[in-house]
């Protein structure tokens, strides 16, 4: 089912998880699959970026492509899909707007979050109308790599962000997992499986001649290299 239908069955619990994928690779899915079956989603929709504003992309494979990409990554994977929406509009991609005309879409959504990692959530104080975001939808925070744990000190600066940039009155609940606030929606500190690889790092590897096969599904690979990106 596509977000560019309406859902006329039961509420869903959707997670959106937008970036440039490019390219898409194993790290990708493995923390989707982490969020989704931590938070009990329906599915996962993979949001590839036309133009994204807030990063620097390197060398940025052409849109048609990167959605390429991702559609041959998800193949088969239950749970994880894709959605065109950014793709088909112009201009850059704001998460805002994407998250709202998203939720035009889906009629019926007992939960919606919006997945990104930590050092981009300690940024999100210079994206447009992010205090609005958090009224939109609420917000998981995925650990970086490295022990794929969140420690004490880490959720502490997270906490005191948030208080900074969004709102003093966001609250840890008891285990510290979930910020809480009276009006605006949650924020969940959840820790995914560390994949120590970055779509970058498999950019320079391509460059280089080396294999990225460990790090790429095969569809992918096999597409990177009879399309000739990045090299």
């Amino acid at each position: 089912m596509k977000p560019n239908e309406r859902q006329q069955d039961r509420a869903q619990r959707v997670g959106l998880f937008g970036g440039t994928f490019n390219p898409i690779h194993r790290g990708h899915l493995q923390v989707a699959l982490d969020v989704r079956r931590q938070l009990d989603l329906d599915v996962v929709y993979f949001i590839p970026s036309a133009l994204p504003p807030h990063k620097s992309t390197g060398k940025l494979a052409k849109a048609e492509h990167r959605l390429e990409m991702v559609r041959l990554a998800l193949n088969r994977q239950p749970g994880l899909d894709v959605c065109s929406l950014e793709l088909e509009r112009t201009g850059p991609s704001f998460s805002i707007d994407t998250v709202r005309l998203i939720k035009s879409k889906l009629s019926r959504t007992q939960l919606l979050v919006f997945l990104l990692g930590l050092d981009a959530f300690m940024e999100i104080h210079t994206w447009k109308a992010y205090d609005r975001l958090f009224e939109e939808t609420a917000m998981v925070v995925m650990s970086r790599p490295g022990s794929g744990l969140w420690s004490p000190t880490t959720r502490q600066e997270v906490l005191a962000y948030v208080q900074t940039h969004i709102s003093r009155a966001y609250a840890p609940e008891s285990d510290g997992t979930v910020l809480t606030h009276h009006q605006k929606q949650r924020i969940y500190l959840v820790s995914v499986t560390p994949v120590d690889i970055s779509s970058s790092q498999i950019r320079a590897r391509i460059q280089a001649g080396a294999s990225i096969d460990e790090w790429v599904a095969a569809p992918v690979a096999r597409y990177i290299h009879q399309k000739g990106l990045y090299s």
